[in-house]
């Protein structure tokens, strides 16, 4: 126990220039206006879902309606995260803009930093579903051509 070395917690300053500050100001505004942008296309997609739900079904469309159910709420509940992220980051840098709180700011870019993690995996996911598509449809279309 004596010989441990002192563990020395180093913490960095960064500070910001006005221009520095001023594009933080103008991304949090932009960020705020995106996330609210959001969150209604959310609810209208919500709302466009539970209507589509409430008209009586009838014959092909009520199938096409039971099987887009499940992915309409999986794209819904997909799409919040990132945007409740870029919605807290704008929260978070207003507050810490205001009161010039390092910790604020902070948890501020954390926020940033889980939406673009999600927005990269998501990203990753979409291509890799692209990519399965595509080689699913070229071999099903050179095992037709071979038949035919």
């Amino acid at each position: 126990m004596e010989n441990q070395p002192e563990m020395k917690t180093e913490t960095k300053n960064l500070e910001l220039e006005n221009d520095g500050l001023n594009y933080l100001k103008e991304t949090r505004m932009w960020t705020n206006f995106l996330s609210i942008l959001g969150f209604v296309f959310l609810g209208l997609m919500l709302l466009m879902f539970l209507v589509v739900i409430a008209v009586p079904k009838s014959g092909i469309l009520g199938n096409f309606e039971a099987m887009m159910f499940i992915p309409m709420l999986l794209l819904i509940a997909v799409y919040f995260f990132p945007i409740y992220y870029l919605f807290m980051f704008s929260k978070h840098s207003k507050q810490a803009l205001m009161n010039s709180d390092k910790s604020l700011m902070t948890v501020a870019l954390k926020y940033l930093k889980m939406h673009y993690r999600f927005m990269g995996i998501l990203v990753i996911v979409i291509f890799s579903i692209y990519l399965i598509v595509f080689l699913i449809a070229l071999a099903a279309g050179s095992f037709f051509n071979i038949f035919s």
